[in-house]
């Protein structure tokens, strides 16, 4: 089975897959299928990332904080933004409480 087909049968059961970094994160449902694919996503890890890669147009900036950014041409790359807890407590104190005067 190639990384495509690995990728469409744990969609197909239900599951998740995506791309974080070098690493591939998935959630799988309790089925009897469940184990053969875990064993053949360990054993094609590196064809499933060139795959997940290729379909999310994310690539690696070469920094150790970066879980993926996109990769605009020539060589530039911009990171997602921010959506994190601490990027909305900051964005709330930025925009201020009670009336605009």
């Amino acid at each position: 089975m190639n990384a495509q087909e690995l990728i469409a049968s744990v969609r197909e059961i239900g599951g998740r897959i995506d791309l974080r970094g070098e690493h591939i994160h998935f959630r799988l449902p309790r089925t009897p299928d469940a184990p053969r694919l875990v064993e053949q996503l360990r054993a094609n890890r590196e064809e499933v990332i060139a795959v997940l890669r290729k379909r999310s147009a994310l690539a690696p900036c070469g920094s150790p904080h970066c879980s993926g950014c996109y990769d605009v041409g020539d060589g530039k790359k911009i990171h997602p933004p921010k959506c994190g807890e601490s990027f909305l407590r900051w964005r709330a104190w930025l925009e201020g409480k009670g009336q605009i005067q």
